[in-house]
């Protein structure tokens, strides 16, 4: 300013209102480089300046005419008017250019995201990756399945249990004193996190952001990691399945030879009846285990997706018909009660399997109910289905076992012992009517016994042949 002054007034003698376009000029470059303070400090030295040396009487800070009053009211409000202006369009070009740059560090993070391969996990690599873009001196992020805090920058001033508060309350808090901000890291509703930020300034919409693309970053990783394991599951169950059909396959030619043999020693009249005692327990062992291996290789094939379905119409009283007549043996003397409506539909189901599955609920019911118990089947509509029921009023299944029941391999406790069995009829069962679409169940109260149900798709009308 007094260097303004002592070229207006020293070298170049301008008259008043020329001098005052040359304060303009110096106050809104102020208002552009300094602020609007230093414009506004500048306006008001400039007004002392122009009455002392070019508004009468010079050298003076007096001012006799009214026109000089105005003229200098009018170069105050206008120089300070002009300062507000350039000042403020001086702070929307830093905001945008600020925005600018925290869209350019927010696309830098997103790509370092997904490109990113940290060993340490995706947690760590999303708190390394903001600490290293925005240059932020510390990063803390919390994640909630692992219960962990993982941290980026040099600084670990951030406490556990604050980023622990506001992933439980879902809250943000922020101190702009401290350049802290602390928010719940969320997607699709669910609270995933939390994410502090200390020693910056970043605005709320890239803070928001930034957590966006760090939930989207974690939930990937886990999608990516179920993925995986699905997989690996899958391809072992596949891999087990394979093993198991081979090797049920290689025995059951041996067991076939052991089986002819002891039937053919068995045919001869005569003999020690000790001898004869011992390869009957024998022969039926080896029955035993043939059954064992058939239902394993039966099981793999099912878990391996060999089986191939040949749906057609079948009747429920037909098929349950059949599977008496085939365990017709051992029904001898039981109570067995069927109870099949005249109207039934039929259903959509490979009739060998369904009459598989129904032998074996039928066999499961005879096996481990008391001779005196009443064995029921049953079935009705539920909408576009059939459901059957095969029930006993035996013994009841303990309720921690119901879980279980259908698991390979697994027997009750109280009846491995006293029973024999193989464990995979009813893992069979279930199997063969989910190929089928439909579900198998079990229920089993206190004085009502046992009770399996399973459904089967009605079968579809077909078309009227046209005359």
């Amino acid at each position: 300013m007094a260097l303004v002054t002592a070229i207006d007034f020293r070298l170049l003698h301008l008259n008043s209102s020329t001098a005052g376009f040359t304060y303009l000029l110096l106050i809104l470059l102020l208002a552009t480089r300094s602020g609007l303070p230093a414009a506004i400090a500048a306006s008001f030295a400039s007004m002392l300046c122009y009455d002392y040396f070019f508004l009468p009487p010079i050298g003076k800070f007096s001012i006799l005419e009214a026109q000089d009053w105005v003229a200098l009211i009018v170069f105050l409000i206008t120089a300070v008017t002009a300062s507000e202006l350039s000042a403020r369009e001086q702070r929307r070009a830093d905001e945008a250019s600020a925005r600018r740059l925290e869209m350019e560090q927010v696309y830098e993070f997103s790509r370092a995201l997904m490109i990113g391969d940290d060993h340490r996990g995706i947690a760590a690599q999303i708190a390394q990756s903001i600490a290293q873009v925005f240059h932020i001196p510390e990063v803390a992020l919390y994640d909630r399945a692992t219960d962990t805090v993982h941290r980026g920058g040099p600084t670990t001033s951030l406490l556990e249990s604050q980023l622990r508060d506001a992933a439980r309350n879902e809250s943000a808090w922020s101190s702009v004193s401290q350049k802290t901000s602390i928010l719940p890291v969320r997607f699709g509703g669910r609270v995933l996190g939390s994410l502090g930020i200390v020693g910056t300034t970043l605005s709320e919409a890239a803070l928001q952001a930034v957590a966006q693309l760090g939930a989207i970053a974690l939930e990937r990783a886990r999608a990516q990691e179920a993925a995986n394991h699905a997989e690996a599951t899958r391809q072992n169950e596949q891999l087990k399945a394979t093993l198991l059909d081979a090797l049920a396959h290689e025995f059951k030619t041996p067991l076939t030879s052991i089986k002819a043999a002891i039937t053919s020693i068995l045919s001869n009249q005569g003999g020690d009846p000790i001898e004869r005692e011992l390869l009957t327990v024998a022969d039926e062992e080896a029955d035993r285990l043939t059954t064992l291996l058939t239902r394993t290789i039966e099981v793999a094939r099912i878990e391996a997706g060999h089986v191939k379905l040949s749906r057609q119409s079948c009747p429920v009283a037909q098929l349950v018909a059949d599977a008496i007549d085939q365990l017709k043996r051992f029904c001898e003397g039981r109570d067995v009660r069927v109870d099949i409506p005249a109207d039934l539909p039929p259903v959509d189901a490979d009739p060998g399997l369904i009459a598989l599955v129904l032998r074996q609920l039928l066999d499961n019911a005879l096996k481990y109910a008391s001779p005196s118990a009443s064995i029921g089947i049953s079935a009705e509509r539920l909408d576009d289905n059939i459901i059957v029921h095969v029930s006993n009023d035996g013994p009841t299944i303990p309720p921690e076992e119901l879980s279980s029941i259908f698991q390979k391999f697994y027997r009750g406790r109280d009846v491995r012992e006293r029973i024999p069995g193989t464990g995979l009829g009813l893992t069979i069962a279930r199997e063969i009517v989910a190929t089928h679409g439909g579900t198998l169940s079990v229920s089993s109260q206190p004085g009502a016994g046992v009770r399996f149900s399973f459904t089967l798709p009605v079968a579809p009308v077909p078309e009227a042949v046209a005359a």
